[in-house]
């Protein structure tokens, strides 16, 4: 997604491109087994946002696309985008990335088969759901475990005993897909986030969200969402479900209930314990101190930010914390830029859209970057404002940001642009690139 965006944006602004792609194909998480190896969707896979927050504002989704679209929905659209924007002539397939390196005068890309290519910039668009993070846990355990990214269909644990470990997004959906085949299903977790519906009023609830929210207080737009929901009886039912330590829509963006999981709630499809404490054998040790037999573990644990063709210092995050000024170029080298390394919630497409834009701008000498220095200091200054009271908590360089914040202050920055090129035509034709020869990487 965000690969195919910075395509796009680059080539549009008169950009030289070569964009390296892993796998055979197009497609990124959204290519049920991509021969990348790296794609964590499973079989029954749907968005959790609506079709409306799941699209290139370039590109609306066709009407006859599910209102919550199927990874098989999404990968024909990202297709028809490249389509449309005849993005695949300018990625080279089956293209494994060992290694990016700085020089004096730009970079240095080595691919797997020993090809090294030299650029002026480098634009990481790969995404950063591909680590997986496994908590340590005392003792050994003598089934079989796994992290959601290897998980596709709930067959090989019919009739099973599972514990699911987690509690967000991913650890929800899965653990009620898993209760409806396993002997016993178990989710781990000292608490889980807070529950919203899909839909309120007949309408997807993400409708709802829009930047008007952003003239209110916090605790005002969140008294709105209770009432909302609890005026439409939409409130999802948590079952035992521990509940969060933070406020909605602070620390960590709510899950969205499929009505899959909403079943398996009201149900009581599964059981609920605090985290694993140790592992004993075939047995599960809980922090409470009961103890379970289990013939499967998954980990629903979340991902490291990792980018291991850059060299440590570039390439690797800490918890949620990934430094970024605008949320896109690197503090730390020149030429060296990432679009979609954020956790919006809804909309990312039409972020990394817009990040792609403001990078094209950037690369071509047209918007202004500030020094090293400034940059360090816009960072650490955390973001936009509503960001900050939101996500504040989990780090001054945290990747979760308010997505109608964050698009207020790319649309700032481009607005100078044309602000300059009307004080100023000669500048509205100087030419896109830095120079002739100008070749950001992907």
């Amino acid at each position: 997604m965000s690969g195919l965006a910075a395509i796009r944006a680059l080539v549009r602004a008169g950009h030289e491109i070569t964009a390296f792609e892993a796998g055979s194909a197009i497609g990124g998480m959204w290519r049920y087994a991509n021969d990348n190896g790296l794609s964590a969707a499973y079989a029954s896979l749907q968005t959790n946002t609506s079709r409306r927050r799941m699209q290139y504002p370039s590109l609306p989704m066709p009407d006859a696309v599910p209102e919550f679209p199927h990874h098989t929905d999404m990968l024909v659209y990202l297709e028809d985008y490249a389509r449309r924007n005849d993005l695949v002539r300018h990625i080279a397939f089956r293209a494994w990335v060992e290694a990016v390196r700085p020089l004096e005068d730009g970079w240095e890309v080595v691919l797997r088969d020993g090809q090294r290519r030299r650029f002026e910039a480098v634009v990481v668009a790969s995404g950063h759901y591909w680590d997986p993070k496994i908590p340590e846990i005392p003792g050994e355990f003598s089934g079989a475990a796994l992290h959601v990214r290897d998980y596709r269909t709930p067959d090989p644990f019919a009739g099973k005993r599972v514990v699911v470990v987690g509690g967000a997004q991913s650890a929800i959906d899965i653990v009620a897909e898993i209760s409806t085949v396993a002997a016993r299903t178990t989710l781990a977790a000292s608490e889980v986030h807070h529950l919203l519906p899909r839909r309120v009023f007949g309408r997807p609830f993400d409708h709802f969200d829009t930047a008007a929210a952003l003239l209110a207080p916090l605790p005002v737009a969140r008294a709105a969402m209770h009432l909302m929901t609890w005026v439409a009886r939409a409130t999802p039912e948590r079952g035992d479900l521990p509940l969060p330590s933070h406020r909605l829509f602070e620390t960590r963006w709510p899950a969205v209930v499929s009505e899959v999981a909403q079943a398996a709630l009201t149900a009581r499809a599964f059981e609920t314990r605090p985290g694993i404490a140790a592992l004993a054998g075939e047995r599960v040790v809980f922090h409470d101190g009961r103890e379970e037999e289990a013939d499967a573990i998954v980990f629903a644990t979340g991902y490291h930010i990792t980018f291991p063709f850059l060299p440590v210092h570039l390439g690797r995050g800490s918890g949620w914390e990934f430094p970024l000024y605008r949320r896109i170029l690197s503090p730390h080298a020149d030429g060296l830029a990432f679009i979609g390394v954020v956790e919006p919630g809804p909309g990312l497409l039409e972020i990394v859209e817009r990040q792609s834009e403001w990078l094209a701008e950037a690369l071509a000498g047209r918007l202004p970057v500030p020094e090293r220095e400034d940059m360090w200091r816009a960072i650490d200054a955390g973001g936009e404002r509503r960001s900050r009271q939101q996500f504040g908590a989990t780090g001054r360089h945290t990747i979760l940001c308010n997505r109608h914040a964050y698009l207020r202050v790319l649309a700032r920055d481009l607005r100078q642009i044309r602000r300059r090129a009307r004080d100023n035509p000669i500048l509205d034709r100087a030419p896109r690139g830095r120079n002739e020869g100008d070749s950001p990487q992907l």
